[in-house]
């Protein structure tokens, strides 16, 4: 590790990453085996969540084994701008989620965890159908922290860190 890491406690600026983002990597692990899912999302009040079907290695996974990662990176330029300079720095953000995952079952649950999800993404009058119900899981991350990173035109790193 870097010996200028320290990051400054600022869950607001972890947020601040998380606005505009839908997609990210989903982190799981299985004894030795690890899976990596690139992954959409909804995020509000410290909780992310995902959208799934009813069964699967996911799923599986998560049952076994309900700690996760959640990774969101952005980078804020065009490949050519590598080319350009001839280095592969750029500005950029990135964001990583510890938390533990649950697989929603109750259909109450469900219906929020449903429209939480689809507010994200603008659909304020979305209400789950029986047959999304039938044919689609959520998953709710419940993060325990985060640890995130920028660097901008000054070239210079900040860190940052999100607790509960």
């Amino acid at each position: 590790m870097k010996d200028d890491f320290n990051p400054k406690r600022n869950n607001e600026e972890c947020e601040k990453m998380i606005t505009n983002t839908f997609h990210g990597v989903l982190v799981l692990a299985n004894d030795n085996e690890p899976y990596a899912i690139p992954i959409n999302h909804g995020y509000k009040d410290g909780s992310f969540y995902f959208h799934c079907g009813v069964s699967g290695k996911k799923l599986d996974f998560i049952r076994k084994n309900p700690g996760v990662s959640y990774v969101i990176s952005k980078y804020f330029g065009k490949p050519e701008d590598h080319a350009k300079s001839m280095k592969c720095h750029g500005c950029w953000e990135s964001l990583i989620v510890y938390g533990t995952a649950k697989i929603i079952e109750e259909r109450e649950e469900q219906r929020k965890a449903f429209k939480i999800f689809m507010e994200y993404y603008g659909n304020f009058k979305f209400e789950p159908s029986a047959d999304v119900h039938a044919t689609t899981r959520i998953i709710k991350v419940t993060v325990e922290k985060m640890t995130a990173r920028r660097e901008g035109n000054d070239k210079k790193t900040e860190y940052f860190l999100w607790e509960k």
